[in-house]
């Protein structure tokens, strides 16, 4: 992620809004190709990521969210000779920031972007373990 701003954060609404260019890496081995002489990046316009499997990203703490369109997608996708695939899109984000205002003004916050896949599962602990033995 390469955050551009931060514009705004807001006390009343316990979220705060950014903008950044969100970069995704992965690998894609059907998307292999051979390199040629002056050609080692295939540079992939966003209107073919329809076609494309892409990584099924969220954030799970967003309010509101907004691709930047103007003058046109604010996004591109490059595909080296192996497979290894670059997307990265500009986006806005509202997202919510719980904050403790107790000792306001003199507090601190953190505020996060959360970020998550919807279908990655990292090693969940056996819920039931009686229904397997």
């Amino acid at each position: 992620m390469h955050l551009v701003s931060i514009s705004s954060l807001s006390e009343v609404r316990m979220d705060f809004t950014s903008d950044f260019f969100f970069r995704q890496f992965w690998q894609d081995p059907r998307l292999a190709f051979e390199a040629q002489d002056g050609l080692v990046t295939l540079n992939i316009g966003s209107e073919y990521l329809k076609n494309l499997w892409v990584p099924d990203t969220y954030f799970p703490n967003e309010k509101t969210s907004y691709y930047h369109l103007a003058t046109t997608s604010n996004e591109f996708l490059r595909i080296k000779p192996a497979g290894d695939i670059l997307r990265s899109i500009r986006l806005t984000i509202t997202a919510s920031c719980p904050m403790n205002l107790m000792f306001f003004p003199m507090d601190r916050q953190l505020c996060e972007l959360q970020i998550e896949s919807c279908e990655y599962h990292p090693a969940e602990p056996n819920l039931f373990p009686a229904l397997l033995t």
